[in-house]
């Protein structure tokens, strides 16, 4: 899945080119693409998009360090499905709760 983001435009022009709108419009909209398996985003705050945890079955979870991941393991409850985070040492299970409802 790739990850796309909005980049704040950071052009320099050459000395004595003059900045206006019409300059600064030529430049597009840049857009970037993100290698989830190596992206770290620190700070800020993620609304408005559905997350989708990378999935595990049990025998495959990858390391719990560094602390605070999230995935999602298809066995992980005593055989059912559970989201995980981890604690630096170990995969914690968490606790799902009822269905949701209208």
């Amino acid at each position: 899945m790739a990850i796309t983001a909005s980049v704040t435009r950071g052009f320099t022009y050459a000395t004595g080119v003059e900045i206006s709108a019409s300059n600064l419009n030529e430049l597009g909209e840049p857009t970037v693409a993100i290698n989830e398996s190596s992206a770290n985003i620190t700070g800020g705050t993620i609304s408005g998009t559905i997350m989708t945890l990378p999935s595990y079955a049990v025998s495959g979870v990858p390391s719990a360090s560094p602390a605070g991941q999230m995935i999602y393991v298809t066995d992980g409850n005593s055989g059912a499905a559970t989201v995980a985070v981890s604690d630096g040492s170990n995969w914690k299970v968490v606790a799902l709760g009822a269905t949701i409802s209208t």
